[in-house]
């Protein structure tokens, strides 16, 4: 059985730091603002949460504007990790 968890918080500003909006089985989505520092912020999330479950957190993909992010991260065995 998959589980969902959605995580709604519309009352945070932009200023505010990264958001995990969506987490379903190995996937998570993180909203986060457009800067260097926000996007390390949301790599070591995304490697701590994958670290509980003895994996390790792969980048899927980004998409920017020119305040705010969308990043998507995948947990996934360590072996099964490409460089």
């Amino acid at each position: 059985m998959k589980r969902i968890l959605f995580v709604a918080l519309p009352l945070l500003g932009a200023g505010c730091g990264p958001t995990l909006t969506v987490q379903e089985g190995n996937y998570m989505t993180f909203d986060h603002a457009f800067t260097d520092r926000a996007a390390e912020e949301v790599r070591q999330r995304a490697e701590r949460l994958c670290a509980q479950k003895k994996q390790v957190a792969i980048k899927t993909s980004r998409a920017c504007s020119l305040e705010r992010c969308t990043t998507n991260y995948q947990c996934v065995d360590r072996g099964s990790a490409k460089p």
